[in-house]
């Protein structure tokens, strides 16, 4: 049996072998050769008609063209300078007639021909316009006077005459009064301030009440109170006073220093400190007034609370360091962040506590333990001499200890501050001073 290679040649298809076609390739490169050609025919024709336009230019001009469009029709080697136009006359200015400044000025002169119906209406105005200027006014002023004032502008003659115009003139401002309400409201304002924000009679009883005065019952609003009596209560009658020496540490000031001894709340006692800084005067901050090292003297308390855990501490004295000395009263001591009183350490005994309750409740425990069930009763049922004396001793234990825990219940915290504690002393008083601090100057 023969074995066909389907690779072979020989072996394809009847079909034959398909062969590329060159018709469009030939199509597109005469497309493009004709383009290139129209193109470079446009070229050429537009290159000849610029050439022809330069040759026409060229041939149609000359140099004696070109010669009197530079130089126009001057000759001669100099060019006479350009004249300028000549400008024109100005127009001259209309003014008033010296010899009547009154007067309107007259009218512009204009090249129309003269025309006798306008200058007779002109001077017919003018006419008019003169006759008013000097004509009198008709209008009649009558000079302002106040509605109180009297008509008549005699003198009265007697004493009854003058009470008469009084009178009128108290009737005619209080018929006013009651018809103006601005009038009104300043009569009324008078009185109020006339009369203090007192209570009393009203002159006029028909004036609008404003503000009620203070009674003595408590009926009406009593603002004197807030002020003194003086009617004003917004007023701070303090001032502004001056140091009133140079050498002055005001109140609210603060003195630094260092625990001495050290504090324990369990009794009270004396406590001594160190300042730590130098202090100067409050108005200028240039004279030394506590020198560094002075000894501060103070007291605590010792009566601290159940949950307290500050102690209230207040210093008495200072010593200076040459041995003067100075009452300060009793200035409060607070920490560095301004708190009150001292806070380090707490002992709060709990120890003591929970460990005398467990104390306690084993002896209860240990003495109900001993005593045997078999020797709690006799043989008639009766408790014998042994179960009596352990009930009675395990009733008095726990009373012994209920008691104890309730008093260990009521012990106050222990609170410490150690020595070496730094505070600040509390300014509450002005700390006058006659001189600044000098070392033994006594």
């Amino acid at each position: 049996m023969i074995e066909i290679d389907h690779m072979d040649p020989d072996s394809s298809p009847g079909a034959g072998v398909r062969r590329v076609n060159n018709l469009p390739m030939y199509i597109m490169g005469g497309v493009l050769m004709s383009f290139l050609v129209i193109m470079g025919l446009v070229a050429a024709d537009r290159a000849a008609k610029q050439n022809e336009k330069e040759e026409q230019h060229l041939n149609n001009g000359s140099t004696s063209m070109f010669a009197k469009e530079i130089a126009g029709d001057q000759t001669s080697g100099l060019i006479a300078p350009l004249i300028p136009p000549a400008e024109p006359e100005p127009s001259p200015i209309l003014i008033a007639r010296p010899e009547n400044l009154d007067a309107p000025p007259r009218p512009p002169s204009d090249p129309v021909p003269h025309d006798d119906e306008a200058d007779r209406i002109r001077m017919a105005k003018l006419q008019m316009f003169q006759e008013a200027v000097k004509a009198k006014t008709g209008v009649q002023i009558t000079a302002p006077r106040s509605a109180g004032s009297s008509p008549s502008t005699t003198a009265p003659k007697n004493r009854e005459e003058m009470l008469a115009r009084l009178a009128a003139a108290r009737q005619e401002i209080e018929a006013n009064r009651h018809q103006d309400p601005t009038a009104s409201y300043q009569a009324r304002l008078s009185q109020i301030r006339y009369m203090g924000l007192e209570g009393g009679t009203s002159a006029d009883s028909s004036a609008p009440s404003l503000l009620q005065p203070s009674t003595a019952d408590g009926s009406g609003k009593d603002y004197t109170k807030f002020s003194g009596g003086d009617g004003d209560r917004w007023k701070l009658e303090s001032k502004p006073e001056a140091p009133r020496t140079p050498y002055e540490l005001r109140a609210g000031f603060v003195v630094p220093a260092t625990l001495i001894s050290g504090i324990n709340s369990d009794l009270p006692g004396q406590i001594m400190a160190q300042v730590a800084q130098s202090v100067y005067d409050t108005p200028t901050g240039k004279h030394l007034l506590i020198p560094q090292g002075s000894r501060l003297v103070g007291a605590y308390s010792s009566d601290v609370s159940y949950g307290q855990a500050r102690v209230l501490v207040a210093w008495q004295r200072i010593v200076f360091p040459d041995g003067k000395a100075m009452d300060i009263g009793a200035m409060p001591g607070a920490d560095s962040a301004g708190y009150a009183g001292f806070n380090d350490q707490e002992n709060h005994h709990y120890v003591r506590l929970f460990g005398s309750a467990l104390l306690m409740s084993a002896v209860t425990a240990g003495a109900a333990y001993s005593q045997r069930q078999d020797q709690t009763t006799t043989l008639y049922g009766a408790p014998n001499a042994n179960s009596a004396l352990s009930q009675a001793l395990g009733q008095q234990l726990g009373q012994v200890t209920a008691q104890l825990i309730a008093k260990n219940l009521n012990v106050a915290p222990t609170l410490e501050i150690r020595p070496g504690y730094r505070f600040n002393v509390i300014v509450t008083k002005d700390m006058t001073f006659s001189k600044p601090y000098r070392s033994f100057d006594y």
